[in-house]
């Protein structure tokens, strides 16, 4: 069936479908709403564009379900359940995938259940843990039934539970309702359509972080000393629109403004991630910091860490310093490593993906990082994974 035709019948189906008869479906996922999961994408209804229920962009091109999104995958790893919409009898079960997927490659719904209901409406949930689905092919299940637990198998990049309806198992059916969707919902208890900025979670860390560790969810910090390399605030929201600026702002005891990173988002973002560190100050600099983050000029989070020092003269980070640069070919060298010196080398571009791994051993005056002439232009940051080494910045040219 050509995608023109199944969406266009998510207009025109309705009459199909006596009202009186239609499902009500309970949330298909244990917690609390906006605070143990989100809303990420909905239903695509557009042919050309993306366009979602409320006619807004929270979808992408041709998605058919809807994003149940949790926090980061440490919350993934205390098991949420996933719950049977309405009673019906299990069709079909796919099992066995591996279910911590960080970048979506392939592989579709991943682990994933069909339930069909009365009047010929199926639903289907995707991107399960493995090993967790709690129901077999042909037994009755009733709503609100835990039948597995959320994960990220699949086509995925965070965990989340994909929620797909289907009419006859032909035609896909948004449960929603709205002025460029259906008329009528099909949720017992409607969940309602945020388009608004929000905060998912903030900490601080000793880390660099990467997107990699932060989806994981790094640990807090509070309290940081000399020994400790860096001091990270790391923040995870949503609802940023092309244009908005996030900027944060670093505080000394003293109130003084010791740095501050502006970035313009150049998308539309419903779940993101923004970062930013220092190397720990020089001595005498110790007591309470504070930390601002905004979104457009206006305060969004604030918080506070201490760091503790004393009077001699250790220095604040005593790890390596090299130099890095670009010779002739574009190859990226390091300079200044000791002999013998080894590390894993990671390269991560401003989103915090990691573009660039190699082990390497240092011999000699320079060491070269093959491979790193491919990178295109842009900026990012090297850092060992053993943090001996201080990070290093470059933009590619």
């Amino acid at each position: 069936m050509n995608r023109l035709f199944s969406l266009l019948i998510l207009f025109y189906s309705l009459p199909l479908v006596a009202q009186d008869v239609l499902p009500k479906f309970t949330t298909p996922i244990a917690g609390v709403y906006l605070q143990d999961y989100y809303l990420v994408n909905y239903v695509d209804w557009s042919v050309a564009n993306i366009l979602d229920y409320e006619c807004g962009r929270k979808t992408y091109d041709g998605h058919q379900g809807t994003d149940f999104t949790l926090r980061n995958f440490a919350q993934m790893d205390t098991g949420v359940a996933v719950l049977a919409a309405a009673n019906g009898v299990v069709t079909f079960i796919q099992e066995g995938l591996f279910d911590r997927n960080k970048t979506p490659v392939s592989g579709g719904l991943g682990n994933y259940i069909a339930i069909r209901h009365e009047d010929d409406f199926y639903t289907y949930y995707g991107h399960l843990k493995k090993g967790s689905i709690a129901v077999q092919v042909g037994e009755a299940v009733l709503a609100g039934q835990p039948i597995g637990l959320v994960g990220s198998s699949g086509y995925s990049s965070d965990p989340h539970l994909h929620f797909e309806v289907w009419y006859d198992s032909l035609f896909v059916w948004d449960p929603f309702s709205g002025p460029c969707g259906n008329p009528e919902s099909l949720w017992l208890t409607p969940l309602s359509y945020v388009d608004t900025f929000g905060v998912i979670d903030h900490d601080f860390t000793s880390l660099v972080p990467t997107l990699d560790t932060l989806k994981e969810r790094l640990l807090g910090q509070s309290v940081f000393g000399l020994a400790d390399p860096v001091v990270s605030f790391w923040m995870q929201g949503y609802g940023v629109f092309p244009g908005d600026v996030s900027l944060v702002k670093w505080w000394t005891p003293d109130g003084t403004l010791w740095s501050d990173f502006t970035y313009e988002h150049p998308s539309e973002w419903w779940y993101y991630y923004f970062w930013s560190y220092f190397n720990m100050p020089p001595v005498g600099q110790a007591g309470v910091w504070t930390v601002q983050y905004f979104v457009n000029g206006a305060l969004k989070v604030e918080d506070t860490f201490t760091v503790s020092g004393n009077s001699n003269t250790q220095t604040a980070d005593a790890r390596l310093e090299a130099q890095v640069y670009q010779n002739a070919a574009g190859v990226w060298v390091l300079r200044g490593l000791p002999d013998g010196y080894s590390d894993q080398i990671q390269v991560v571009d401003m989103l915090g993906r990691t573009v660039y791994s190699r082990a390497i051993q240092a011999f000699g005056a320079e060491t070269r990082l093959p491979g790193t002439e491919s990178l295109p232009a842009g900026a990012y940051v090297l850092f060992g994974a053993q943090n001996r080494l201080k990070p290093l910045r470059l933009g590619v040219r």
